[in-house]
């Protein structure tokens, strides 16, 4: 009697192994069919090809890229003074009209870097499609004047261009010059 339990939990401690790698076997080929009808293509998005910034040492620009407008300012302005350290004041180029909830926007930052507090004339060209640098004109070319905080500050100014349209031809090349 004791010699058939014996037989018995040896079986069942072989039956165990097997029945883990039958178990393993078929999880694998679930997998393996789950592989071989999946497939992965890849899109290469190109929104903006860069910024192109021609400043006389008065300030920093950076491009703060694209967005979607979600809310509509109350007012469009198209000048700003620089604020005390670690502000930042918002420009709203053109018309109210121009920013519209769903069209695409543009963000430039800029930082006064002459400490003095004279006014600064800053012109931003965005261009779209395939011919860079000279693609066709998005929207008019956006003129705002910038006026220095009159000492050495780490405030900010963004301008947001509304680019009127919830579609453009990739690339886009943003122009900025200042004087």
């Amino acid at each position: 009697m004791s010699s058939l339990r014996v037989k018995l939990s040896r079986i069942s401690a072989k039956k165990v192994p097997a029945l883990a790698l039958v178990v393993v076997g078929i999880v694998g080929m679930v997998f393996g069919v789950f592989a071989a009808s999946i497939s992965i293509t890849s899109t290469s998005y190109t929104g903006e090809v860069g910024t192109y910034n021609n400043l006389t040492g008065t300030m920093t620009v950076v491009d703060q890229g694209l967005s979607v407008i979600a809310n509509v300012p109350g007012s469009a302005n198209s000048s700003a003074t620089f604020g005390a350290n670690g502000t930042n004041h918002n420009i709203f180029y053109g018309a109210t009209g121009n920013f519209v909830a769903g069209n695409w926007e543009e963000a430039v930052q800029f930082t006064d870097t002459a400490g003095d507090g004279a006014s600064h004339t800053v012109k931003i060209t965005i261009d779209n499609g395939s011919t860079v640098p000279s693609g066709s004109a998005l929207v008019a070319l956006s003129t705002v004047t910038l006026t220095g905080p009159g000492s050495a500050s780490t405030g900010t100014i963004t301008v947001y261009v509304g680019l009127q349209t919830t579609s453009f031809t990739a690339p886009l090349t943003i122009y900025v010059t200042s004087t």
